[in-house]
């Protein structure tokens, strides 16, 4: 086409159009960024500042809890008067400091200090201040007699020469009587667990928060890394979160910071290039000018134009970018949804959060979840032997499997059209509450009938078991803590019940209350026999774990069982050649503590123990029959279980018949048997006595010379002594009972 003048008029204003469209684009881009990425910021602050609040009122929870527990728990209160305790009294501390730390919602391990006596109880057993392993901190704290906030992380063991220390926050309230301070309650957090859980909370693959002062922490500021940092107004500590955009969000920044550069050459070429063409031909123009009239009247989602890789492309490109994190923030918000919702059940199945139906049924509809039910069923399902789960998947495949359990309970509910809600309480713990509509018949179906489809079907097609408490439904969402709870103690009955098993209110209510008292003396008596090498301790063993398949017997009491035969196992042991007391030590003490881990059932547990206890006995016996004086000092014990009765038992007299010297066989008495001659004989006749008061209707004097007393007086005192209460007292306690 011939061009004319007036054309040439019209064209040479293109290259002006040009630039101004270009400079618009260009500032459009830059505020859209420099927004974006304060919001990005904004947002990365606002949800870590949400985590640091999460993480403060669980420490506050657990501040409240101690101090409660140093006021107005009698037992604790006990533990720091001037009474004299008994193996007892440590015991019920013992389990009431497991109870208090399995109550608190992060890993922790808590100890009490008395200053009168120097002694320390955890809930791993009691120690001497000196051998302690935590000493150092707990005098330099004690001797300020104030009560601190929380202490800056740490490491900790119980043992001194423990070198698998792990790092710990504490915190350390005072007992006191009055005005004087008795004593010291230390609580240690672990670390670990507490950032797992507020990485737990993040979510995200490309942010991780770390404590200020951390291992990991020096490491991001030294890599130039971007990070978001808050201060805790409780604790005082500060916490930052690693990258603080992803690596699509840095490329797109870095493309603002030089694009002015290379636009402004690009602006100064296409002038120099469109005066030229303009001047030649009208075409070329005439097609940039179409593109950028369709590039103006196009929607913001739908601006770039495809073509050859020009500045028009690169501006596409560049708003695609901007559009994909427009998607991101929105994703941010489902998660932050997500979380609330989280946040939502666990505090109100823990108890920690109140609400009436009113204001349960909007926080629903806040979150678009549907309102409606007359009632809630609660279950909680327990992944079995969870160790091995942990072992066999890998982190990403163990996340893959939860989802599955999820998912599955909520395809359940939808398929029996109620809607259910879930959250983990534990790693190994998802608690699941169905909303149920009587209104709807389709939605009838019972609480425990869910439990039985929903194990069916992970049997049918997951590679592991479950274990499903089954608790009370509650009428209104006031209750729902005392549903969980009630469900929560039912699975911990697996103990009893086995693995992979359904256990609701009917099958629980068969078993009686655990009488803590009864199987301490039956275990107290197994050690004994053990000790003085009767034949009998297998069978009393036996007879413990029989007895307990009737209780309501939990992990806890397992782990007190166990922390209380170790503990009489290591009196006994004493009483041993140094030795046996060297393989007890080394080989056998650390299995009893590693029975927790390993066995979930009652069964499991009595067949590893007795195993140990097995294996352990033939070291003893092997060691026995390599000292030639131990079938001497055991024959001297049968001549007394058989004539205790005879009055001129003596020392002197056993001593003549196996032609030994008194202090001699008095000297093999107690090294091998771990008892004084007379305390033996003391012993047998005080057993025969009390079989005798509780058995027959015997006369004390008639029972007295029955067991080798010729003055009732004498046996009076003696019984007196041992038991401290008179003989005529102790049968009218026994035949009461």
């Amino acid at each position: 086409m011939k061009m004319n003048w007036y054309y040439r008029t019209i064209l040479s204003y293109a290259p002006i159009l040009f630039v101004i469209i270009s400079s618009m684009i260009f500032i459009i881009f830059l505020v859209l960024n420099n927004a974006s990425e304060k919001k990005y910021k904004e947002t990365n602050n606002a949800i870590l500042n949400r985590m640091v609040f999460n993480l403060d009122a669980n420490l506050m929870l657990i501040e409240r809890n101690i101090v409660s527990k140093l006021l107005m728990d009698n037992d604790i209160q006990e533990y720091f008067s001037d009474r004299p305790k008994h193996a007892v009294d440590d015991f019920m501390l013992q389990k009431k400091i497991i109870e208090l730390s399995l109550a608190l919602p992060f890993s922790n391990t808590i100890y009490m200090y008395n200053e009168d006596e120097q002694r320390i109880i955890s809930d791993l057993g009691s120690y001497a201040l000196d051998s302690f392993g935590d000493r150092e901190f707990l005098m330099f704290n004690y001797d300020k007699k104030e009560s601190t906030d929380w202490h800056d992380p740490r490491l900790f063991a119980y043992a001194a020469f423990d070198e698998d220390k792990q790092k710990v926050v504490s915190l350390v309230k005072f007992a006191y009587t009055g005005d004087e301070v008795r004593g010291a309650f230390v609580v240690n957090v672990y670390q670990r667990s507490f950032m797992d859980y507020l990485n737990s909370l993040n979510e995200s693959d490309s942010n991780s928060v770390l404590l200020e002062g951390d291992d990991n922490a020096p490491a991001a500021l030294d890599n130039g890394a971007d990070m978001i940092m808050v201060q805790s107004d409780y604790t005082g500590w500060r916490f930052v979160s690693q990258g603080v955009y992803d690596s699509g969000y840095n490329i797109l920044s870095l493309f603002s910071s030089v694009w002015m550069f290379i636009l402004i050459f690009i602006i100064l070429l296409a002038l120099v290039g469109f005066t030229i063409v303009t001047h030649m031909h009208y075409k070329p123009i005439h097609s940039i000018m179409e593109k950028v009239g369709q590039f103006s009247n196009r929607k913001s989602e739908e601006l770039g134009i495809k073509g050859a890789n020009n500045e028009f492309t690169f501006i596409e490109m560049a708003l695609d970018h901007l559009l994909k994190r427009s998607l991101d923030y929105e994703n941010l918000h489902k998660e932050d949804c997500l979380l609330r919702q989280q946040r939502l059940f666990r505090d109100l199945l823990a108890g920690h959060l109140y609400l009436t139906d009113e204001e349960f049924k909007q926080k629903l509809a806040d979150l678009s979840l549907p309102d409606a039910y007359d009632r809630l069923g609660v279950i909680v399902v327990e992944i079995d032997h969870y160790s091995g789960f942990t072992d066999k998947y890998k982190v990403k495949d163990q996340h893959l499997l939860k989802f599955i359990i999820e998912s599955a309970f909520r395809d359940l509910g939808q398929n029996h059209h109620s809607f259910v809600w879930d959250v983990w309480m534990e790693p190994h713990r998802i608690a699941f509450v169905i909303q149920h509509i009587a209104a709807d018949p389709r939605s009838s179906k019972t609480t425990s009938a869910y439990a039985e489809e929903f194990q069916k079907w992970i049997n049918q097609h997951l590679e592991l078991t479950i274990t499903i408490g089954v608790g009370a439904d509650s009428d209104s969402i006031e209750t729902v803590a005392d549903s969980y709870r009630n469900a929560h103690d039912n699975v911990e009955l697996k103990m009893i019940f086995g693995t992979n098993t359904i256990i609701d209110n009917r099958k629980s209510a068969g078993k009686l209350s655990l009488d803590n008292y009864v199987y301490l003396q039956a275990l107290d008596q197994a050690v004994q026999s053990f000790r003085m090498n009767e034949s009998d301790w297998r069978e009393k063993l036996t007879q413990i774990f029989t007895e307990l398949r009737k209780m309501r017997f939990m992990k806890q009491d397992m782990t007190g069982l166990v922390n209380i035969f170790a503990k009489r196992m290591d009196q006994a042991v004493k009483a041993l050649s140094a030795n046996i007391q060297q393989i007890w030590k080394q080989d056998f003490q650390h299995r009893f503590a590693h029975l927790n881990e390993t066995a979930e059932t009652l069964d499991e547990f009595e067949y590893q123990f007795m195993g140990i206890m097995a294996m352990f006995e033939a070291c003893v016996d092997e060691d026995r029959q390599a000292r030639r004086h131990h079938s001497i000092a055991m024959q001297a014990k049968g001549y007394i279980d058989a004539h205790f009765a005879d009055p001129d038992l003596s020392l002197a007299r056993v001593s003549d018949i196996f032609k030994l010297q008194p202090s001699a066989l008095s000297l093999l008495f107690k090294e091998e048997l771990g008892e004084k001659f007379v305390d033996y004989v003391l012993k047998i006749r005080m057993q025969q006595a009390k079989r005798l008061l509780i058995e027959t209707e015997d006369s004390i004097q008639s029972i007295a010379e029955q067991i080798g007393y010729q003055n009732v007086n004498s046996f009076y005192r003696a019984f007196k002594k041992l038991q401290d209460v008179p003989p005529g007292e102790f049968r009218n306690m026994y035949r009461t009972i």
